[in-house]
């Protein structure tokens, strides 16, 4: 009969140091490989959300350009005696302002205009602000497109809303340079055909008139817009295009 004092009841406790290695390493692997998936999805984050950013802005200069195209050319000079329109000149809006010679020598699109033009656009109206017919311009500089907002006074829109054009979509790149266009076209090869720029603005007249700004009837829009930042995951700048038409509503002069 054993003594009870050689009989032992062993209760263990704990871990081995093996055991302890080997849960270590398994949970340094997964928290790296959790870590590394979390790096990635964040990098596809930013790279996404600058895109969507720049699609947004494009979006609302998109809308805002259609909507000076669509109330352009109000209130046309028949909805005043004219003699009324007459002695009122900054009271009556023809729909598109040009230079040079405005208003008594329309110029001719893509020839002897230089606004408006595939980068520069006026439009005229009552834009409802208690300040009369007023020029609305867009105008690209660079990479950038302005935009501007002066009373309608004198003979000289261009003059006029110059020093009003602030910074209104940045990363347009419609007019990129030659080493611009090279690098966007290694990852979107559709853009700049012939490797010539893009106009904002394409316009076609009232059918049977002269191609002159007082008959544009349709603007068309173009804005190439470049993302602020290259993509986290290819290192290079995503592209928005978009496109849209603007259909004048106010009747001829």
């Amino acid at each position: 009969m054993k003594n009870a004092s050689q009989t032992k009841v062993r209760a263990e406790g704990g871990f081995s140091l093996i055991e302890l290695m080997i849960a270590t390493l398994l949970f340094t692997t997964i928290a790296g490989i959790t870590f590394a998936l979390l790096g990635v999805s964040l990098q596809r984050y930013k790279g996404e959300k600058d895109y969507l950013n720049s699609f947004q802005q494009a979006n609302v200069a998109m809308d805002e350009i259609t909507r000076d195209v669509h109330t352009a050319g109000y209130p046309p000079s028949n909805s005043f005696l004219a003699a009324t329109a007459a002695l009122n000149p900054t009271k009556v809006a023809t729909p598109f302002a040009w230079m040079p010679a405005y208003p008594a020598v329309p110029c001719t699109l893509g020839a002897t205009c230089t606004s408006p033009t595939g980068f520069d656009l006026i439009t005229e109206a009552d834009l409802g602000t208690g300040n009369g017919v007023q020029w609305v311009r867009y105008s690209l500089v660079g990479t950038t497109l302005m935009r501007g907002v002066a009373n309608k006074a004198g003979v000289d829109p261009v003059g006029a809303t110059t020093g009003t054009l602030v910074p209104y979509l940045e990363n347009v790149m419609n007019n990129a340079s030659a080493a611009q266009m090279a690098t966007l076209k290694a990852s979107n090869p559709q853009l700049f055909p012939g490797n010539a720029a893009v106009p904002i603005f394409t316009y076609l007249p009232d059918n049977g008139t002269a191609f002159q700004p007082p008959n544009i009837r349709e603007v068309n829009i173009t804005l190439i817009v470049q993302s602020q930042r290259p993509d986290p995951n290819t290192n290079r700048y995503r592209v928005v295009v978009l496109t849209g038409q603007a259909m004048r509503i106010n009747p001829n002069q």
